[in-house]
């Protein structure tokens, strides 16, 4: 029964590249956050009740179980087998419905589905005709074995995951003790009292941060603000905390700014993954506009009880309930002001360096660590208890951008890049800046970072030492690759290792300049053109390219960057320190880290 065989394969491979992409191990094509795959993940079907387990954790079980029953029986099933067989090929067909019914579509899901179907509709009728009970010798003790490579496979997935979550939970533990150190101490001392005859010293100008709906007192000793997206399930969780908060009595004020994650009214949405929810944001919006913030709170109560989503009769009936008059409601709510409202929010939020949902601050301090648990209400109460003196929303103002991408790269752990990577920097090696990055040559922002980096190693007395890396994105000459998205990628890195080879580091920093310019139709004929250029030999370029030790040393720095965690390129490391963002909007912010990076160095015994 080879066909069966290769069909329960296949769904066996579909079910462990979904899990691989669950652990970041792969970034499956066409499979990302605004994805049918990535929707159906974060839907309710994508885990198990209860348990929270990914669906995708039962089904590679499964399947292994399946497979592991099948070659016990020697490619053919017992009648008990066929039974689980079935059992099984119900829930596909149930998984395929949902996925097209809910619009949650998945390529890699699907696959696996009409994989096992296949193999089902093979093996399963064979067995019905021929068995008998648990079968002839050779097909006993089937479903003893798939039981127990259901439990192997769920086991080691679980306690994978497992691992997974508690190194998630303990940055979010840690990101949070420090988040909360510096609401406290960010905290404004009351400021001393006019001596007499003498006038208080104003207040500078500058914009108050604060949502247009403020709930609580003007003078609070925390204040609270949040962007947030009415369809994100972690704003939900921490909307349960900040209700709590507010009916504590506590001197809490709190006011609400949108970021709907939808590219329907947020340009710098990476999709539509929240479809309603620039709908729901100017409902929200329109009850403010129409009853003040009493209308806002209700309505914004409303929509999170619905996770933001409704459709038009059931906004009729909410709005009905409510006491507004639906069409006059659905007017105001259509019109440009609340479009022009909500995005200004997020025009905000993108200048603040907001990349996810919630996005929170505490007296103008963001808190990082959100997804810890309670994590709002534990920073709350140890601010309460800082008891700082009471006060308005002029006295906070977060960085902007690139101030907050500044302070997450100061707050990554330092690393240590092997000197295998590091011993062909270009600048001084005492400088007070190492930058190390990891990119490929046909990579736009790879050439853009590298732009902005080489003008620090120019002039008298370069400012860094600088390092570039190879990561092509091309599994021909990448280990570390999960797909092929450059073809011409080994081909540019090849390259200048292979004039390294001809000429020594010069020789390779000047191939280097070339390719980054040139990064459009790369091919032998203009390497060979550009290698004359250089005084190089064509031919002997060719030649040198081929050789063993140019692809080891393309794949040695692939497998560091892979040991360092690379999830996308360029990666960059400024001092041993991971760089998580370098750009703002439109502003590289590489040059602000550097001379941070300077002062430290240069504070430094």
């Amino acid at each position: 029964m080879l066909a069966a065989s290769v069909g329960l394969v296949l769904a066996v491979a579909a079910a462990f590249a979904l899990v691989l992409d669950h652990f970041d191990v792969m970034n499956l094509p066409g499979c990302g956050a605004e994805s049918g795959c990535g929707r159906a993940a974060n839907s309710v079907w994508g885990r198990l009740p209860g348990l929270g387990w990914p669906v995708s954790f039962v089904g590679l079980a499964y399947f292994c179980g399946m497979a592991a029953g099948w070659v016990k029986g020697r490619g053919s099933l017992s009648r008990a087998m066929a039974g689980v067989s079935l059992a099984g090929a119900a829930v596909s067909v149930g998984y395929i419905g949902v996925m097209v019914v809910e619009s949650l579509v998945c390529g890699y899901c699907i696959f696996a589905h009409v994989s096992h179907l296949a193999f089902v509709a093979m093996a399963v009728p064979r067995a019905l005709r021929t068995g008998r009970g648990f079968g002839p010798p050779g097909r006993g003790w089937q479903v003893e074995v798939g039981l127990g490579a259901f439990a192997l496979i769920s086991v080691v997935l679980g306690i994978t995951d497992e691992r997974g979550r508690a190194a998630g939970r303990a940055g979010a533990e840690r990101k949070l003790a420090e988040a909360t150190r510096s609401i406290v101490t960010a905290s404004p001392e009351s400021a001393p009292p006019a001596a007499e005859g003498q006038s208080p010293v104003a207040a500078p100008t500058k914009p108050v941060f604060v949502g247009r709906y403020r709930t609580g007192p003007e003078q609070a000793t925390v204040r609270i603000v949040m962007f947030t997206d009415y369809q994100c399930p972690d704003c939900l969780k921490i909307e349960d905390e900040l209700t709590a908060l507010m009916k504590s009595g506590a001197s809490i004020s709190a006011s609400i700014k949108y970021f709907p994650f939808s590219s329907m009214c947020n340009p710098h949405s990476p999709g539509n993954l929240h479809a309603n929810a620039c709908w729901a944001a100017r409902a929200a919006e329109t009850a403010g506009m129409l009853r003040g913030v009493a209308g806002f709170w209700e309505m914004h109560h409303w929509l999170f009880a619905r996770q933001g989503s409704f459709t038009d009769s059931e906004l009729d009936q909410g709005l009905a309930a409510m006491g507004y008059e639906p069409r006059a409601f659905t007017t105001v709510m259509q019109g440009p002001e609340t479009l022009k409202r909500v995005q200004a929010d997020i025009k905000e939020g993108s200048e603040l360096g907001l990349f996810q949902t919630p996005m929170i601050f505490i007296n103008g301090v963001e808190l990082k660590g959100w997804n810890a648990p309670q994590a709002l209400t534990r920073a709350v109460r140890a601010v309460l208890a800082a008891a700082p003196p009471p006060a308005g929303e002029l006295v906070d103002s977060p960085p902007d951008a690139a101030g907050k991408y500044i302070a997450d790269w100061k707050a990554q752990a330092r690393v240590e890049i092997p000197a295998s990577v590091t011993q062909r920097g270009l600048g001084p090696e005492n400088a007070l800046v190492s930058v190390v990055l990891f990119g490929d040559y046909q990579e736009p922002f790879t050439a853009e970072a590298d732009g902005m980096l080489r003008v620090f190693t120019k002039g008298a007395e370069p400012r860094i030492r600088y390092t570039f890396a190879h990561f092509p994105v091309n599994q021909a000459c990448n280990p570390v690759a999960q797909m092929t998205k450059y073809p011409k990628a080994c081909l540019a890195a090849q390259a200048a290792e292979g004039a390294e080879l001809l000429a020594g580091p010069e020789a390779f920093w000047e191939m280097h300049n070339w390719l980054m310019a040139n990064q459009a139709g790369l091919s032998d004929a203009t390497l060979r053109a550009g290698a004359a250029g250089m005084a190089f030999d064509g031919s002997m370029l060719m030649e040198a390219m081929a050789l063993p030790e140019v692809g080891e040393r393309i794949a040695s720095d692939a497998r560091v960057a892979g040991s360092l965690g690379i999830a996308s390129i360029p990666l960059i490391f400024i001092n041993g320190r991971l760089v998580p963002r370098w750009k703002a909007g439109y502003e590289n912010v590489l040059p602000r880290i550097i001379l941070e990076a300077a002062a430290e160095g240069a504070g430094k015994p």
